[in-house]
């Protein structure tokens, strides 16, 4: 069981009102006695024990703040988690020592404190905490079959204990165990950042992290477009335009808007979609205005004279090639934005007729 007892004294006198002279001199103590019973650098006697729980008009188990512990594998995991969210770390080392000792083959146990010793690792005045967290997190990979969360695997531990070894710089073991675990390129950007930071090799640095970036750019795509269409499901079309906005902005990166790159045809895409979102909020004249951007840009880029579309500069200055996924919109960017109108003309308001005036209007300013 644990005591809070020096808790409970301040607790109780404060709620109470009153001052530690005023409860100095109901206890017939000095001031300095109840500033070491609240700070726990000594305890009252019994006596005064019971004679507070009367003060306080409450029972001495109160005061005494007794918790009566469960020395399950479940509640001692639990202790761990929450001492280590709460920052109590001392007591939370303590706590997991216990239980390594008490549930040495339990896989929750063992890997949360690895991680508990991991985070404390991270201070450079603890760095001898990283080795026991190498050492818990090789036994969590021991006793992998056990794991019940879909989120951690061996190759999530082994990465954890990757960064152990950077703490230690210990980095060529750091990189080994990097390398070897890198199932779908899942480490790349790690492995990059540690041979160009670490290790100086800028030309093996560059080829993982220019595998990274080409990752980062469809999983950003990814989340960008699925998170709009959660807001677009849940009716709030400002979250779904700012959704793609942002998406624009980043995947365009330092490119001049005047300047047309491969990027544009997938740009027509994302602005048609913006208008379909303004139709349903009955904007019709913002639907129109990005339908005509789109309905533009299309026919600039399917007609740009050779050597006018560019590559994206950061794209060249990262030595990463064109991005092959904007092409499967179709042929033309006109072919992705006209197979993106057929899939949605019946179900976005005015949609079709502000595409049929728009495309016809662009189309006859360009013959002009």
């Amino acid at each position: 069981m644990r005591v809070k007892l020096s808790e409970n004294i301040k607790k109780f006198r404060k709620e109470r009102k009153m001052t530690q002279e005023q409860l100095a001199e109901a206890m017939g103590v000095s001031v300095s006695a109840v500033y070491k019973w609240e700070s726990n650098q000594s305890t009252p006697e019994i006596h005064l024990v019971l004679e507070m729980a009367d003060l306080f008009n409450t029972s001495t188990d109160v005061l005494l703040g007794y918790e009566w512990r469960n020395n399950s594998a479940a509640s001692a995991l639990d202790r761990i988690i929450t001492l280590k969210k709460e920052k109590e770390y001392d007591e939370a080392t303590t706590e997991a020592e216990k239980a390594l000792k008490s549930y040495p083959n339990n896989f929750d146990i063992v890997y949360q404190s690895a991680l508990l010793y991991l985070k404390l690792g991270v201070d450079s005045e603890h760095r001898k905490w990283n080795y026991r967290a190498i050492e818990l997190l090789n036994h969590s990979c021991e006793l992998i079959a056990q794991n019940q969360d879909e989120a951690v695997s061996e190759i999530s531990i082994r990465t954890q204990m990757a960064k152990a070894h950077l703490l230690l710089h210990n980095t060529e073991e750091a990189l080994r165990i990097l390398k070897k675990y890198n199932v779908c390129g899942v480490n790349n950007a790690t492995i990059g950042m540690v041979l160009g930071d670490y290790l100086h090799d800028a030309n093996e640095a560059e080829k993982y992290l220019g595998k990274a970036f080409a990752a980062f750019a469809d999983d950003i795509n990814s989340i960008m477009v699925g998170y709009a269409n959660v807001f677009f499901q849940r009716k709030n079309y400002d979250a779904a335009i700012d959704c793609f906005l942002w998406l624009r902005t980043v995947l365009r990166g330092i490119q001049p808007q005047t300047e047309l790159t491969w990027f544009d045809k997938y740009d027509c895409v994302i602005l048609e979609t913006i208008a379909e979102c303004y139709c349903f909020k009955g904007e019709f004249e913002n639907a129109r205005s990005y339908l005509k951007e789109a309905v533009t840009k299309a026919v600039r880029y399917d007609f740009a004279a050779p050597g006018e579309v560019s590559d994206m500069k950061f794209f060249v200055t990262l030595n990463i090639a064109k991005q092959p996924n904007y092409d499967l919109y179709g042929k033309t960017a006109m072919d992705c934005l006209t197979r993106r109108m057929h899939q949605e003309d019946e179900s976005v308001p005015k949609l079709w007729q502000l595409w049929l005036e728009v495309k016809q209007e662009v189309l006859a300013n360009e013959a002009v």
